[in-house]
């Protein structure tokens, strides 16, 4: 019984997780996908700082497949959530650069994280796999 006290602080955070995920759902281009995830944080990141990467850094930055990032990044582009900008110095480089649209949705998404994180402290179980175990073998019950 103890173990399931120390867990329950676990259920706070969760929830907090899942109202995140529910939202990152209905308002960011990511179709539950990491790789689209990445993208418009690196992507966001990157505009927010002045230092648009260039298509070629971008494919480098994430590890995922070539084809995957296209795929992505053609949708993200296709839906206005970032465009390609040739360099001042050099015309042969396409910078990827978020729009407002992005940067609008990067900011509500700063605040929902802000909002579901802010009122839970790092909690320590120090629990062990064997706290886990859905059978308890001493008594043959669910735990």
């Amino acid at each position: 019984m103890r173990t399931s006290k120390r867990l329950n602080k676990l259920i706070p955070i969760t929830e907090s997780v899942l109202k995140v995920r529910v939202w990152e759902r209905n308002n960011l281009p990511i179709e539950q996908s990491q790789l689209a995830l990445d993208l418009f944080l690196i992507i966001s990141y990157h505009t927010l700082i002045e230092k648009p990467l260039t298509l070629k850094q971008l494919f480098h930055s994430i590890d995922f497949s070539e084809a995957g990032i296209r795929k992505q990044l053609r949708r993200l582009l296709k839906e206005e959530w970032c465009l390609l900008l040739g360099d001042e110095k050099d015309k042969r480089l396409k910078l990827v650069v978020a729009q407002t649209k992005m940067l609008l949705a990067m900011t509500e998404y700063s605040k929902v994280l802000s909002d579901a994180y802010k009122r839970h402290r790092f909690v320590n179980l120090e629990l062990k796999q064997s706290n886990f175990s859905v059978l308890n073998k001493s008594s043959n019950k669910i735990n």
